[in-house]
């Protein structure tokens, strides 16, 4: 059986997962860190953000999942960094699942994302 074809904007992001990893340490950055999930149940996902001067430098993550997993993070991160944690009007799982065209079935690992998301904005 072949696999499912991604839409363009999730193959884009996919190939592309320039915030994957670890944050760097940065001078006057305070760290905010966020994780839900297991691997066992097939989505795990970690936030860090560095944040500074009312701003968030810069967000890394580390994802367990499918392809729609990582490109929603890759997303997110892209969207987040330089604004203010405060004033973020990133939408919701339904919001991400219509912008990206993610599947009506893997909205579970979008709400997995959206705690780890939210676990460490409440550190911000």
């Amino acid at each position: 059986m072949s696999e499912p074809a991604h839409e363009p904007q999730i193959r884009a992001l996919f190939s592309s997962l320039a915030h994957a990893g670890e944050p760097s340490e940065a001078d006057g950055a305070r760290l905010a860190v966020g994780e839900a999930g297991r691997e066992a149940l097939g989505t795990r996902v970690r936030f860090a953000l560095l944040i500074a001067e009312g701003r968030v430098r810069s967000v890394r993550y580390r994802a367990y999942g499918c392809p729609y997993t990582l490109a929603t993070c890759e997303w997110l991160a892209r969207t987040l960094e330089g604004r203010r944690p405060d004033a973020l009007e990133i939408g919701n799982p339904l919001d991400w699942a219509q912008r990206l065209e993610v599947p009506a079935a893997k909205l579970g690992r979008l709400l997995v994302i959206e705690d780890a998301l939210q676990a460490a904005l409440t550190q911000s």
